[in-house]
């Protein structure tokens, strides 16, 4: 039996940073739904099942997996959006158990498709996982949880560090090297894991009292920082010095930080790399926030937060949301993001005041003025920001940015970006 991770039809929920990958490549804790399914389930190999324009992107990415294609085998489908933890291999046995839907409610979140349905269905140029290709197929009830918009996984961060932990501890030393010994201070060092290529500056205090702290290989944490766990900080991140990161904080790899850091989770070689608060937000890969910038999380009346994403606006129940920004966008110095701001993806946001609270795709200012911020400039920028991280800009990347500014421009034309 072979494994797929799809996502399903509710893909568009987790806005504006679904537009350059799947559901299943966003990072919660210390690596991506998709690794985390696999890991539980201990397939060899596996299938991804996504939107046909990403299938470039993610073949390019991961050449070893087949991309929206199918051996003639039966399958496990597991959806992109489920809470990727320990217990998925309980509930998800890996014998083929007929054709079969496990759901919560109305959402698949496993199915087991023999290979003559696969045949049927999935044999088409663009195949896609849709409720309506399986509604004869017998169904069970499940009490396996999934997320439904970004915030979910701000909001879970903090129990998947948790998680992560005990697979670092497991996995790798926790050895320090002599010259690392009496530079930093620990609390609750049993609850620490440093990675023994890490470099750890004078004065650094790691405290674990309230979760554990993972610092991953080649990371930098300069003098005088303090960090509170849970929290991750990933492979070749830079933190600069007198920065404090707080708890529910996941820092991806390459990613350098500065300043005040709270329940937040930043892709793959972003920055923030200067003074201002960053707090119950996510970034996607690529953005920049320039010096000064600002998020608010919380409203001035402490009332619960209601977010206004391109389908419309949504009462979220949440009390802190900061900033969700899709890949390759940036912000000015002194930039002032109000709370549950939404910026889409390749958005350059300058201006006097607050920002609005949504920002479409290739937008250009928002602030005191609205124009579109065309392909050919945004990919002259996101060339130069690639190939000083020793990136090359390829063909590939191109087909994605135009693909996603044709896909979005109903949305900005909608909210009168010209």
């Amino acid at each position: 039996m072979q494994l797929c991770i799809f996502e399903d039809k509710e893909y568009f929920k987790f806005e504006p940073l679904v537009f350059s990958r799947p559901v299943f490549d966003l990072k919660v804790g210390a690596s991506t739904i998709r690794e985390k399914i696999a890991d539980s389930l201990n397939f060899d190999s596996y299938t991804l099942l996504c939107r046909d324009y990403l299938k470039e992107t993610l073949n390019n990415q991961n050449p070893a997996i087949l991309v929206n294609e199918f051996l003639e085998d039966d399958y496990l489908f597991v959806n992109g959006r489920i809470f990727p933890n320990s217990e998925l291999k309980s509930f998800l046995p890996d014998s083929f158990q007929g054709n079969l839907l496990l759901k919560n409610a109305d959402v698949i979140l496993a199915a087991y498709v023999s290979k003559d349905l696969i045949k049927k269905y999935f044999r088409v140029e663009n195949p896609e996982f849709t409720d309506e290709l399986f509604l004869n197929l017998p169904s069970q009830k499940t009490e396996l949880d999934y997320f439904t918009y970004c915030w979910d996984l701000i909001n879970q961060n903090e129990n998947f560090i948790n998680r992560d932990f005990d697979l670092y501890k497991s996995n790798y030393s926790n050895k320090k090297s002599e010259k690392k010994e009496g530079n930093f201070h620990l609390i609750n060092e049993g609850k620490i894991f440093i990675s023994d290529s890490s470099e750890i500056g004078y004065g650094v205090v790691l405290d674990a009292s309230s979760g554990p702290i993972i610092i991953d290989e080649n990371a930098a944490i300069m003098h005088n920082t303090v960090i509170y766990g849970p929290c991750y900080i990933g492979k070749n991140a830079f933190v600069k010095s007198n920065t404090t990161i707080y708890g529910g904080t996941s820092i991806g790899n390459y990613c350098k930080v500065a300043g005040e850091v709270s329940n937040s989770i930043l892709m793959d070689f972003s920055n923030k790399q200067h003074d201002g608060f960053l707090g119950n937000s996510y970034l996607g890969s690529w953005v920049n926030l320039g010096a000064g910038t600002v998020t608010s999380n919380l409203k001035n009346n402490y009332s619960k937060i209601r977010a206004e994403l391109s389908f419309g606006s949504i009462k979220t129940d949440l009390q802190f949301l900061g900033l969700l920004a899709g890949d390759h966008s940036k912000s000015a110095i002194g930039t002032r993001f109000n709370t549950a701001t939404i910026v889409g993806f390749s958005s350059n946001i300058f201006g006097s005041g607050f920002t609005d609270k949504f920002i479409p795709s290739f937008a250009w200012g928002s602030i005191n003025s609205k124009d579109v911020y065309k392909v050919d400039k945004a990919v002259e920028v996101a060339k130069i920001v690639l190939s000083r991280r020793n990136k090359e800009f390829t063909q590939k990347d191109y087909n994605l940015f135009l693909t996603i500014f044709n896909h979005t421009v109903s949305i900005r034309e909608k909210y009168g970006y010209k």
